[in-house]
């Protein structure tokens, strides 16, 4: 699997394999895409999970309760975890209830 976490003006964006993940900021907030799906984080209706394991990591979004994006990553691919984080971080302040 090909990853790295690549900086962009507004946003940041992991490739894995042929699939692109990410993040980015846009007029209307901020948004998480994966490939050519996107989420507006303004919203409530977001969450997600990072489940770590011993060889492999769990990445899963859900979207209004349904899981719209899930992955494993090997340990070694730190830039998922870093994105995890920055929509812990970043984005949290930013959500409505």
């Amino acid at each position: 699997m090909d990853e790295g976490l690549q900086a962009m003006e507004r946003g940041f964006y992991v490739k894995l394999g042929d699939d692109f993940f990410g993040m980015y900021e846009s007029k209307t907030g901020p948004k998480l895409f994966f490939n050519r799906d996107k989420y507006r984080l303004t919203d409530s209706k977001w969450d997600v999970e990072l489940v770590i394991g011993r060889k492999n990591n769990l990445f899963i979004f859900y979207w209004q309760g349904e899981m719209k994006i899930s992955f494993r990553f090997c340990k070694h691919q730190d830039s998922v975890i870093q994105l995890y984080r920055l929509l812990q971080e970043h984005v949290s302040s930013k959500r409505t209830l």
